[in-house]
């Protein structure tokens, strides 16, 4: 997809943080943008940002967690512009940091992976046969994350890591059938966004009953963890790199090198336990 003018961007959570530089980058190019969020004032915010500098927006209050909503999303956008040509499924959250996985509760699960899996899930259900409908130039943007191409450390790294995973099929599927519409895994490290606050939109009928006994932990690391992505890079250079990443329809977009020992030392501890010759391996095993 090199020509992004005059077409239609959906993006997920563009109410802060990445979701947002993308809604305003994709709009700067000449598109018009169907934005999305579960918060509500966070969106009517970036919708008119959009719209006071003159371009063509929409919002539409989105849990993405809900197929049902993702499916309302999609109309919402085809009947408001008659097409989608780029889907962001960008919306995140940090989930479950309060203790080893085995204390994770069901809704702990329900919540993390609700967000960061399934709604990435129930775009690629729901727009992809859009687009290819459509007959014309698309592209899918699912963000992923650094923490997909390491080892995992939590559940939010297991959920990236299923993300990542959904995009390379997706990808290879729409490349085997000789689709107009491609895909691309986006793998931010760093980045100055509020993804450590994102327990503030926890629906109530998925919080705990009783706390965890590692709530206070968790509380404390997200704090933590929010003053080191302060430090980090801007959405907006982010949203840069992705305008050229689609145009040149690169399979992945790592940000930075931040990570690359990290990313080596996950591939050489994988090979390390491979038994037997490897040379011209080419079968897939359970």
């Amino acid at each position: 997809m090199e020509e992004f003018t005059g077409r239609v961007a959906v993006v997920t959570g563009a109410g802060s943080g990445m979701g947002k530089a993308f809604a305003l980058r994709w709009a700067a190019e000449g598109m018009k943008v169907v934005a999305a969020d579960i918060q509500r004032d966070a969106l009517d915010a970036t919708v008119a940002e959009l719209t006071a500098a003159g371009h063509e927006a929409i919002g539409v209050p989105t849990d993405v967690s809900s197929l049902e909503a993702i499916r309302n999303l999609a109309t919402a956008a085809m009947d408001t512009y008659g097409g989608i040509h780029l889907v962001n499924n960008n919306a995140g959250v940090e989930g479950y940091l309060d203790g080893p996985i085995w204390e994770a509760t069901e809704k702990d699960w329900t919540w993390t992976v609700g967000v960061n899996f399934w709604s990435a899930v129930y775009g690629v259900q729901t727009f992809v046969p859009l687009m290819l409908a459509g007959g014309e130039p698309g592209h899918v943007v699912n963000t992923c994350s650094m923490t997909s191409v390491i080892t995992a450390g939590n559940m939010y790294g297991i959920t990236k890591h299923g993300v990542l995973a959904l995009t390379e099929v997706l990808r290879q599927d729409l490349k085997a059938r000789d689709a107009r519409v491609s895909a691309t895994a986006l793998c931010p490290g760093t980045i100055a966004t509020n993804l450590f606050h994102g327990s503030r939109n926890r629906p109530h009928d998925l919080e705990n009953e009783v706390a965890t006994s590692g709530a206070d932990q968790g509380r404390e690391l997200r704090e933590q963890m929010h003053a080191v992505l302060a430090t980090g890079m801007s959405p907006a250079q982010v949203a840069e790199l992705l305008v050229t990443a689609v145009r040149t329809d690169a399979p992945y977009l790592l940000t930075d090198h931040e990570w690359d020992d990290q990313i080596i030392a996950r591939h050489q501890n994988l090979l390390a336990g491979a038994v037997g010759p490897l040379a011209g391996a080419t079968s897939g095993g359970n």
